[in-house]
């Protein structure tokens, strides 16, 4: 399953001037070091990569806050807690660029959450499938966890229907 296609842009800002960048999906005019720009992750990450752009200060997610998310997570183990919609995005695209080790780090910090959110969400859908379509559950996970949600909230419905005989 993709999730590429649902991913908002995000904002950027140029670290550099740039005569112009066409990357076949999106082109970026002429701009001047300090310009904030908007463009789906994907292509931000090949920016960001190649020195040209970096998230916005206000955008970037550090490990800590990925930790406080896993401590308030652990917190209330029966309990979800909302996630910015673009939480995992931003979360990824903070970590281009970084050396190696931390790299790593944080992304097994990432990970941790994903997998705590995971069992959660997935505990909640096996006791009430028909949570998936509460906009209050839904107003809590992010764009990855919902589109998720949305396409195995109808299978688990029809296994728990064909374990009892329901069809």
């Amino acid at each position: 399953m993709g999730f590429s296609y649902l991913m908002p842009s995000v904002r950027a800002v140029l670290t550099r001037d740039v005569d112009g960048v066409d990357l076949g999906i999106i082109s970026i005019a002429p701009a001047k070091a300090g310009s904030v720009i908007n463009a789906p992750p994907n292509v931000l990450e090949v920016l960001i990569k190649r020195g040209v752009a970096s998230l916005l200060d206000e955008d970037k997610i550090g490990s800590e806050e990925i930790l406080k998310r896993v401590w308030l997570e652990n917190r209330a183990p029966s309990e979800l807690r909302e996630l910015p919609r673009d939480f995992y995005v931003r979360a990824r695209l903070s970590m281009v660029g970084g050396d190696q080790r931390s790299v790593r780090i944080y992304a097994q910090q990432l990970r941790e959450l994903a997998q705590l959110r995971l069992r959660k969400i997935l505990t909640l859908l096996a006791v009430n499938p028909g949570i998936a379509d509460s906009r209050d559950f839904l107003d809590k996970l992010t764009i990855e966890e919902e589109e998720l949600v949305k396409s195995i909230a109808p299978i688990i419905r029809e296994f728990l229907n064909a374990v009892v005989g329901l069809q």
